[in-house]
């Protein structure tokens, strides 16, 4: 990856974590089922202007006596799509994919929240905006493939499972 890429990336990163407070508007997406596999709490951001990427938050449940693999994700409407993980070190924060897929333990659930692990998406068209439906496919080793429509919230809308947390 060059690095003004890798710079792009950060740099929309953080323009997707620096939250504005804005209420969420949009019902968060799901839940969707799979077999056992449950997805909800589904929502994205997209920065703004024409960086053109996005990110997809989600909560996903294996209600299953054993372990599964998340082993890819999915957008028609981006060039790129893939599971990332945001570190940070010395304030300086970083993203790093999961190249190996996110391990859904038994009876477990994964949780991508800002600031955390999330769906980074790049090369998003420019046809998708906020209040629209952003089209998402997971692929799981042993549960199959997963299609749903997330949807898109305000750049600094809150999550809305801390919301509903919070309540």
């Amino acid at each position: 990856m060059s690095l003004a890429l890798l710079r792009a990336a950060a740099i929309t990163a953080f323009a997707l974590l620096a939250g504005t407070g804005n209420v969420l508007t949009a019902e968060t997406g799901g839940p969707w089922k799979l077999g056992d596999i449950v997805v909800e709490q589904a929502w994205a951001r997209l920065a703004p202007g024409g960086a053109r990427t996005g990110a997809v938050y989600l909560t996903v449940h294996n209600k299953s006596g054993q372990d599964d693999l998340l082993l890819a994700v999915d957008s028609p409407v981006a060039k790129s799509t893939a599971v990332q993980v945001t570190i940070v070190e010395n304030d300086v924060a970083r993203m790093e994919p999961l190249p190996a897929g996110v391990n859904l333990p038994s009876h477990g659930e994964v949780v991508m929240r800002p600031g955390g692990m999330h769906i980074m998406m790049t090369g998003v068209s420019a046809d998708m905006k906020v209040g629209s439906l952003l089209p998402v496919k997971m692929v799981f080793r042993d549960a199959g493939s997963l299609d749903f429509e997330v949807p898109v919230v305000p750049l600094g809308a809150f999550d809305p499972a801390e919301q509903h947390l919070k309540h």
